[in-house]
């Protein structure tokens, strides 16, 4: 491939994925010390884009995109979502991609995902002011009231996901209501566990202090025991793990029953309990909110409420968002129920207690898995 055509095929690659979104066109200097070619190369590949009415040059010498021939211009949609990986937010963009791709057209929408590390990073005001709408993924801290305030000024239209904004007027989508962890607890409860304990390792913003408060109110109205775990790291793995070995070593009591705040929670502590011998599913159940769609591959799997198709959702509030229309209903949309997937990690409690490696701990004499199901 020339290099005149090679530079062309890279501009036409970046303005599809609205990478001009950021700063505009650059410069032809710019863009020759970016691609590594020379100006009169690259010169030549604007040119040619000009030609065909991918680009056009401003009276200020400036390239610009070209407004489509028909009118209709392509729709930028950003994903903003705090910096580190997650699984969750994974599924999320990829639900968003599918959900405009089939409802606009790939040549009609373009998806930009931008990560940002604290609320007054610039990335999100790039965000709001190069897009024509976005999801917010929201930190665990509350959004503060001068970025609402931002937010409802822009152009941009915004629905915050995984959080309920809406008592400050923002559109949001939640997928696990808090009355539905009750449907967990119920679950344990209905086993035979009369001691729950509650595992988090996440960050204790809204939605956990949520989940939570949540535990502790059926502990209160059913009667039942449980100690609350908590440690906050970067690495939610990590934490859980290291909070239930250490609880193992120091010899403290392991209750029959882990409720645990999220995914990754239970995945840490399942294996400090293997590697403690305890049998899960058998000595001490384990169950979480949101395994983040791998709960039930895991071995043994993971019992979880598990989020419902997220396309449901984000259809209902994309064609709001790519529109002129009026927000229509309740600001908060979520599920009126949820899947209770029943993995192995959950069975009924052990029927006698003995001395375990370093103290008193619950071990069984008889072990109820209950039965995965991949249907």
């Amino acid at each position: 491939m020339k290099k005149v055509a090679l530079v062309a095929q890279m501009l036409e690659k970046r303005i599809a994925h609205a990478d001009h979104v950021l700063g505009g066109i650059p410069s032809e200097r710019q863009l020759a010390e970016e691609m590594g070619f020379s100006r009169s190369t690259v010169r030549n590949a604007v040119q040619s884009l000009v030609e065909n009415g991918t680009l056009t040059r401003q009276e200020n010498g400036r390239l610009d995109i070209a407004a489509p021939i028909n009118g209709t211009r392509r729709r930028i949609v950003s994903v903003i979502s705090p910096s580190g990986q997650s699984g969750d937010v994974d599924q999320w963009r990829e639900s968003i991609d599918a959900v405009l791709n089939g409802s606009f057209g790939s040549e009609m929408v373009t998806v930009r995902s931008f990560t940002y590390g604290h609320w007054a990073d610039p990335a999100i005001q790039e965000a709001l002011s190069g897009s024509d709408a976005a999801f917010l993924l929201a930190l665990a801290e509350d959004i503060p009231i001068w970025l609402v305030d931002k937010i409802k000024d822009s152009s941009c239209r915004v629905v915050v996901l995984d959080q309920d904004k809406s008592h400050v007027g923002l559109p949001s989508v939640t997928l696990f209501p808090p009355a539905m962890e009750f449907q967990l607890l119920d679950y344990l409860y209905q086993l035979g566990h009369r001691h729950i304990d509650c595992l988090n390792a996440q960050e204790r913003g809204s939605v956990i202090e949520g989940r939570i408060s949540a535990w502790e109110n059926y502990l209160e109205a059913r009667d039942v025991k449980g100690q609350l775990y908590s440690m906050e790291m970067r690495n939610p793995h990590e934490s859980s793990y290291r909070l239930m070995r250490d609880a193992i070593e120091e010899g403290k009591e392991i209750a029959s029953a882990l409720f645990c705040t999220t995914g990754p929670a239970a995945m840490g502590a399942m294996r400090a309990l293997h590697e403690a011998g305890l049998k899960i599913g058998s000595d001490v159940s384990v169950c979480a909110i949101n395994s983040e769609g791998v709960g039930r591959y895991l071995m043994p799997s993971l019992t979880a409420l598990e989020a419902p198709p997220r396309a449901l959702y984000l259809r209902r509030v994309s064609h709001w968002m790519l529109s002129d229309e009026k927000w229509q209903g309740p600001l908060l949309i979520q599920p009126e129920g949820l899947l209770l997937f029943e993995g192995e990690s959950t069975g009924a409690p052990s029927v006698s207690t003995l001395s375990g490696p370093s103290g008193p701990h619950s071990y069984g004499f008889e072990r109820k898995l209950m039965t995965s199901s991949l249907s």
